[in-house]
């Protein structure tokens, strides 16, 4: 058996319970008007039960994802604790807004989603390269990341098409779609969060 992983316990701050900060109310809200009308085609499969799993899992991962912003806060209040101290006294949430955004990363982050997005699901092109013949492993492996790297490159040119794509060249999931959840609800929510964690850090 594994050991038991130990952790610090001062990873977020208890001043003015911030490390209980939940949005899950707000998350599920969003979800359902949102993300479902999004990604899900109108009717009813009566596939309930799967339904209610998936929906769960998913809500699970979106939790964690926009709840790590208590420790993006807390790692940013700690590089820099007297700017946002002065901030939050001011009553300044648009300035602890402003400190706090990473607009390079958060580009960053929306181009990994959007091509996650476009990748799932696609195999890569093996069937264009020919058989491998090559006994090497070392061979085989820079055979198959090339067609891995193909099935990328084929991903990101439909990404910029606007016209229907053939069925081969179709995705699981709308690229451009994933990527607006992120810009306009994901990254959003994950940046509320930090900012009402500042507020509490700080004694607000």
């Amino acid at each position: 058996a594994l050991p038991r992983l130990d952790y610090p316990d001062d990873l977020l701050s208890p001043t003015g319970n911030a490390h209980l900060i939940n949005f899950n109310p707000i998350l599920l809200q969003k979800y359902v008007e949102v993300v479902i009308p999004q990604l899900a085609l109108p009717g009813d499969d009566e596939q309930h039960g799967s339904t209610a799993l998936c929906d769960i899992l998913v809500l699970q991962a979106l939790s964690r994802r926009v709840h790590y912003g208590k420790f993006v806060a807390e790692s940013k209040y700690r590089a820099n604790p007297q700017a946002y101290q002065d901030l939050v006294d001011a009553n300044n949430a648009d300035g602890v807004m402003e400190l706090l955004t990473n607009e390079a990363v958060e580009r960053q982050v929306l181009r990994r989603a959007r091509l996650k997005a476009a990748t799932y699901g696609r195999e890569p092109l093996l069937a264009s390269m020919g058989p491998i013949e090559s006994q090497k492993d070392n061979e085989t492996t820079s055979i198959v990341a090339a067609a891995a790297a193909a099935a990328v490159v084929a991903a990101l040119e439909a990404m910029d098409k606007k016209e229907p794509l053939p069925q081969d060249l179709q995705g699981k999931v709308n690229p451009a779609v994933i990527e607006g959840i992120y810009r306009n609800l994901i990254i959003p929510l994950t940046k509320d969060i930090e900012v009402a964690y500042l507020f509490r850090r700080c004694g607000k």
